[in-house]
C-alpha cells in the first residue's frame, strides 16, 4: 500500500470521526430539545390551570365586592345601618335604635324639636354583640396588614417571574442550538475544520 493511498485513508477516517461527532452532538442536542419541551409543555399546562383559577377567583370577588358597595351605597341612614349590618356581621343579639322617651311619647314640639330638625337616637347594642364587634375589629386589622404584606408580596413575585422567565427563554434558546450568531460561529467552525482537514489530505495526495 503506498504512502498516497494510507494518507488518503488516514483523511477519509477522519472525516468519518469528525462526521460522527457533528452527527452524536446533533443527535444529543435533538434528544435535549425534546426532553425540554416535554417540560415546557407540561408546566404550561399548570400555568394554564393556575391561570384559570386565578380567573375564576378574581371574577367572583369582583362580584362579591361590587354587591358589597352597592350595599354600602344604598345605606344611609342609621336605621338602613341597623337593617343592613346582619349583611355584613351577623351578630347574637339586634342593634336596636332608641327615641328619647320625650320623643316617642309625643310631637317633636313638645320636644323641644322644630319640626324640620333630625331626631336625636341612641343605638343600644346588647353586651353579646361586644366580643363580636371587637373579634371583627381586630380581624379587619389583621387583615389590613396581610393585604400590604401581600401586595409587597406581589411585586417581588413579579421580579422573581421575570427572572425566571428569561431564565427559560435562555433554556429554550440554548436547546435549540443558540443564538442566531451563535449558530453562525458554530457552523463556521466546523467548515474551518473541515477545510483544513481537506487542504492536508490534499497536500498529502500531492
Amino acid at each position: 500500500m503506498t504512502t498516497r493511498i494510507k494518507l488518503e485513508i488516514a483523511a477519509a477516517i477522519l472525516a468519518l470521526a469528525a462526521l460522527a461527532i457533528i452527527g452524536a452532538s446533533w443527535i444529543g442536542a435533538r434528544e435535549e430539545g425534546i426532553r425540554l419541551k416535554a417540560t415546557l409543555d407540561a408546566q404550561n399546562a399548570v400555568i394554564a390551570d393556575a391561570g384559570k383559577r386565578e380567573a375564576a377567583r378574581d371574577a367572583a370577588l369582583k362580584d362579591s365586592l361590587a354587591a358589597v358597595e352597592d350595599l354600602r351605597k344604598r345605606t344611609q341612614t342609621p336605621q338602613e345601618a341597623v337593617r343592613a349590618l346582619p349583611q355584613v356581621l351577623p351578630l347574637p343579639q339586634p342593634i336596636t335604635l332608641n327615641l328619647p322617651a320625650a320623643v316617642a311619647s309625643a310631637d317633636p314640639s313638645k320636644a323641644g324639636l322644630k319640626p324640620d330638625s333630625p331626631v336625636p337616637q341612641t343605638a343600644t347594642i346588647p353586651a353579646a354583640d361586644l366580643k363580636p364587634l371587637f373579634d371583627f375589629a381586630a380581624t379587619c386589622k389583621e387583615c389590613q396588614q396581610k393585604l400590604a404584606a401581600a401586595e409587597a408580596d406581589k411585586a417581588d413575585d413579579a421580579v422573581k417571574i421575570g427572572a425566571l422567565t428569561k431564565e427559560r427563554n435562555e433554556a429554550v434558546t440554548a436547546a435549540k442550538g443558540g443564538s442566531k450568531w451563535q449558530r453562525i460561529k458554530r457552523a463556521g467552525k466546523w467548515f474551518v475544520i473541515g477545510a483544513a482537514a481537506g487542504a492536508l489530505a490534499a497536500k498529502a495526495a500531492h
